[in-house]
């Protein structure tokens, strides 16, 4: 079938030549691409066109003619609904190398020649530390339900389980749906803007931390959701959100205890309190590996080391404890965060070589002023990457060594071909599979300056 044929609604059958951005299968039709999602490479398959584009198009998978010895059954029932995942019906090798294809690539695309090893890799299943539902509402009678976005959606798929948490969330998904369903409560109706229930927010790493993020000030019949949650948990704490605008930001502009005592999470090398609205790595065993990676990129340097996007100074404790003769200043814009990371330096008796300061990385930067003594700098920036302002600072600064933790390798080139056009070298680059089962990769690289 020629492109000019093509239509909303065609079908056509051929052969998954590669993997897209996303994780999709790519049927060329000459020099025309259908992108499908689920569709493996080697395949041959049966698409329909949904939406047919000039130069492209989009396709649906109706049916698997010739199978890829690397395609295996889904473990979550909801998968192909539910928009958290990309990839379970793909083999963990298979995921891990299209990883490190995506990675490759991107960079390669920005003109950085380079060829990335094998990504890490640690548990599959259970591995996320922190889950985030919405509430939605099911049948004439609006039943409360929690569950994930459908992809590219707001509805709602309503779910009891998900095997990237763990048992730990089906009791809790269980335990607050029974608890707003007896008690009469409404989920929140993103277009009425009424309803209760916005999101359940909760972080499970030495004890169990749940937020109610509500469109309101308070939750009515607490008490019994706190029986519901003694019948599953031990140690725990509950917090609520107030969250009153029309917004897609799931926090609201801070947290209230309203059950438990906050005690100390376990964190690899030592402990700490942590605020529910402090960002934390979701993944244990991988943030460890990518902490201990940059401590070895940063080991024998002398001088100072600044950290910016620095959260609640994990990273900058093991930098600080790694490094004992090294005087670190750590940087975050949230204030809880940076409260966080000084209790921890206090506690761990490192705040006489670590400052932890809260400022916007480019107005700090904007503070610093060339000198001759050798520093480092460690990124860890959102998804959106650094602000070029930011970058020309670390340029016009002198910093010799610049370790960057990424996770976007579209935004990480960009920012690597800003540093590299600028006299910096690339020494190294590693990914890192922080979320298994989802396209997202996680990566460290390492520049010096030339």
């Amino acid at each position: 079938m020629q492109k000019d044929r093509f239509r909303n609604g065609d079908v056509a059958e051929g052969v998954v030549s590669d993997f897209g951005m996303s994780g999709e299968g790519i049927v060329k039709f000459g020099a025309y691409p259908v992108f499908v999602p689920f569709a493996v490479v080697g395949e041959t398959v049966r698409i329909r066109i949904v939406h047919a584009k000039k130069d492209y198009a989009f396709g649906e998978l109706i049916e698997v003619l010739i199978s890829s010895k690397d395609r295996i059954k889904p473990r979550c029932r909801y998968f192909g609904r539910c928009g958290g995942c990309d990839l379970q019906h793909l083999s963990a090798p298979m995921q891990e190398e299209i990883k490190r294809l995506h990675l490759q690539r991107t960079l390669q695309k920005a003109g950085i020649d380079v060829t990335v090893p094998e990504v890490f890799k640690g548990a599959e299943w259970a591995y996320r530390n922190k889950l985030a539902l919405p509430f939605g509402s099911l049948g004439k009678h609006g039943k409360v339900v929690l569950g994930f976005y459908e992809k590219k959606s707001h509805w709602v798929v309503p779910a009891k389980s998900c095997p990237l948490h763990g048992e730990w969330a089906d009791k809790l998904i269980a335990a607050v749906s029974a608890w707003a369903n007896e008690n009469g409560l409404r989920a929140y109706d993103e277009k009425t803007g009424k309803g209760l229930l916005r999101h359940l927010v909760a972080r499970n790493i030495s004890t169990l931390a749940v937020v109610l993020v509500i469109n309101g000030d308070t939750v009515p019949h607490l008490s019994n959701l706190v029986r519901k949650l003694d019948e599953h948990f031990r140690d725990y704490t509950v917090y609520v959100s107030p969250n009153k605008e029309k917004t897609n930001v799931i926090m609201g502009s801070g947290v209230k205890l309203v059950h438990g005592k906050e005690s100390a999470q376990n964190l690899g090398a030592f402990s700490a309190v942590v605020s529910p609205v402090s960002f934390l790595q979701i993944n244990d065993e991988v943030r460890d590996k990518i902490y201990g990676d940059v401590c070895a990129a940063l080991d024998g340097f002398e001088g100072d080391i600044v950290e910016l996007y620095s959260g609640v100074g994990l990273l900058t404790a093991e930098i600080a404890l790694r490094l004992p003769s090294a005087s670190v200043t750590s940087v975050e814009i949230v204030p809880e965060a940076v409260l966080d990371a000084a209790n921890l330096m206090k506690k761990l008796s490192l705040d006489n070589r670590v400052t932890a300061v809260c400022d916007d990385a480019l107005c700090f930067m904007q503070r610093l002023c060339a000198d001759e003594s050798p520093r480092a700098v460690v990124l860890d920036p959102p998804r959106k990457g650094c602000d070029a302002s930011v970058l020309e600072g670390i340029v016009s600064t002198g910093f010799r060594k610049v370790v960057y933790v990424s996770c976007n390798p579209a935004t990480l080139a960009r920012d690597l071909r800003f540093l590299l056009d600028r006299g910096y070298v690339l020494q190294s680059v590693r990914g890192y599979d922080m979320f298994p089962q989802t396209m997202h990769v996680e990566t460290m690289v390492v520049l010096r300056r030339i």
